[in-house]
């Protein structure tokens, strides 16, 4: 495995609640396959560090991706995508009105790249808003993609579980 995603918590615009006590944060994919379906541990993993003190930097071998810093900006105007948005509110009204219908999916911002916070990008159904954290997108820069220029969505339950699943075109 090697670490996809290196953030420094006190560098995020938003620091989502179950982040909170914790400084540094590693997330690491197998180089080879996705670990679709696989539990915590099994092709990819979380560390979470309660403190920077005593961490000593490594060169990691990130083989073919490139490393790059990511400059976090704050967004305040994110929506949940169609389906996840079910959870908070029922759309049958939005349905049964063209005007409300046009004004969900032109009116409001999604934003689809790498964040952390807000709701997770749909891209073919329903992400699920329980335990959302944060979500990796295929980034170009890097060189990192989620097999069709997906998405990837990390979940950590209230006792510190981690899961992940990911959508793609």
């Amino acid at each position: 495995m090697f670490p996809l995603l290196q953030v420094r918590v006190d560098e995020l615009s938003v620091v989502p609640q179950p982040l909170e006590g914790i400084e540094l944060l590693v997330l690491y994919q197998n180089r080879h396959e996705h670990p679709f379906d696989r539990p915590h541990g099994e092709g990819w993993l979380i560390r979470e560090y309660a403190s920077l003190a005593g961490l000593v930097p490594v060169q990691a071998d990130t083989g073919r991706f490139r490393p790059f810093p990511v400059a976090w900006s704050r967004v305040e105007d994110d929506a949940p995508g169609w389906e996840d948005a079910w959870e908070i509110v029922d759309l049958d009204p939005v349905n049964e009105d063209d005007e409300a219908s046009e004004a969900f999916f032109s009116s409001f911002s999604r934003y689809g790249g790498t964040k952390f916070g807000g709701y997770p990008t749909e891209i073919q159904h329903g992400v699920g808003l329980e335990n959302f954290v944060f979500q990796v997108a295929s980034e170009e820069k890097v060189g990192w993609m989620w097999a069709d220029n997906g998405r990837g969505y990390f979940f950590r339950s209230p006792s510190g579980v981690w899961n992940w699943s990911c959508q793609f075109y």
